[in-house]
């Protein structure tokens, strides 16, 4: 089906759903249905089962990318496996394992992948021999005489139904497989969900600007607090340095890494939840990636001397937060600054153009910002 056609579709369904008039009052669509048009309409339903549910829309727009798929809850009726509960050859997840036959047998495992993306591949087996066919790729799994962890390496996935073939060795076992990747920003009113509630001009707003990407653009707050990089306590090779012809660092001395990569652990707390942006103040030839709250993936620009690079702009809970940098080899770094941005409906309705007076929107704006995501967002 064309875009168009889709758009058309998705739009008139919205427009109906929410022009149910109350004496001469237009009720505004609910949570649920902008969530599942937004969807829809952005192309990014292929992570959706036939017949959805809430939480299939969610796991797509909570950007979360750490999927375990349990073997007795995947194979097939006819596949000549059992499950088994016992735990002689070790502790298992899940409520059972894989058990193969006295021969060489085939578990074929179907699920639903939300969100497309070059996922870390692991697998749990027992005994030497399995064989792990995704994605036209066959892997070999070797796993000890108890359940053994094992990692495949990455694989690119696209968003829908997998079909993975486990060859079980004789007498194996299968537990579970394992996708993993960095979690992309999650797209989500700032309080959450509330799927019953009417959609507000705040929720639309918000949304929005998360799809567009432009929490950015958000104003400054004047706070702000800067963390010298060397009195992080979690530092694997790199050296505190005060050598001065890169830049002068900002509390007289900084982190630099040898001829091999580098990982500094950073820890912070912020005083409330909200919006922040995150940069560092380094110096590197090739990108510094850097992971948040071990979930979600962040890049900062290569600089050949120390400069100010921004990390961007995410969403942060009160309290207790991390950011594990990686430094590639001679890179370095000096500072982490998080910068507090205003975050009120108001300031994100300024973002994309929606009134700052009024609570629901009417069903002209919901097609016109709709219309204007379709047009200019991005896929998931």
């Amino acid at each position: 089906m064309k875009l168009s056609s889709i758009l058309t579709v998705v739009l008139t369904g919205i427009v109906l759903a929410g022009s149910a008039l109350a004496g001469n009052e237009v009720v505004p669509p609910t949570q649920r249905q902008w969530m599942a048009n937004l969807v829809t309409a952005m192309g990014w339903s292929f992570g959706l089962p036939d017949t959805p549910e809430d939480s299939d829309y969610l796991n797509i727009l909570s950007g979360r990318r750490q999927v375990r798929v349990e073997g007795e809850n995947a194979f097939q009726p006819t596949d000549a496996v059992s499950v088994k509960r016992f735990r002689t050859f070790g502790n298992f997840s899940g409520e059972g394992w894989l058990s193969g036959l006295a021969t060489s047998t085939v578990a074929n495992l179907r699920f639903m992948l939300p969100l497309s993306g070059t996922y870390r591949l692991s697998v749990a087996v027992r005994r030497p021999g399995h064989l792990v066919s995704i994605s036209g790729q066959t892997l070999n799994a070797d796993g000890g005489q108890a359940f053994t962890r094992i990692d495949l390496g990455r694989i690119q996935l696209a968003a829908g139904l997998q079909e993975v073939r486990i060859q079980l060795p004789p007498d194996g076992g299968f537990d579970y497989l394992e996708l993993q990747a960095p979690d992309l920003a999650a797209i989500s009113p700032l309080a959450g969900w509330e799927l019953d509630h009417p959609v507000s001009l705040d929720i639309l707003a918000v949304t929005a600007a998360q799809v567009l990407g432009l929490e950015p653009l958000l104003p400054p707050l004047p706070d702000s607090t800067l963390i010298e990089a060397e009195t992080s306590s979690n530092v694997v090779g790199a050296q505190i340095t005060d050598i001065r012809h890169l830049g002068e660092p900002s509390g007289g001395s900084w982190l630099r890494a040898g001829t091999v990569p580098a990982t500094v652990q950073m820890a912070f707390t912020v005083p409330t939840s909200g919006i922040y942006a995150l940069s560092l103040r380094g110096a590197a030839e090739t990108p510094i990636t850097a992971m948040l709250n071990n979930r979600q993936l962040l890049e900062a620009s290569p600089a050949t001397y120390l400069q100010t690079l921004p990390l961007g702009s995410v969403f942060l809970e009160r309290g207790k937060n991390s950011l594990t940098l990686t430094l590639p080899p001679r890179g370095g770094l000096d500072a982490l600054r998080i910068s507090s941005q205003r975050s009120e409906g108001a300031d994100y309705r300024r973002l994309v153009g929606l009134p700052t007076a009024g609570i629901h929107p009417t069903p002209a704006q919901v097609d016109g910002l709709l219309a204007l995501l379709v047009a200019t967002g991005s896929p998931r």
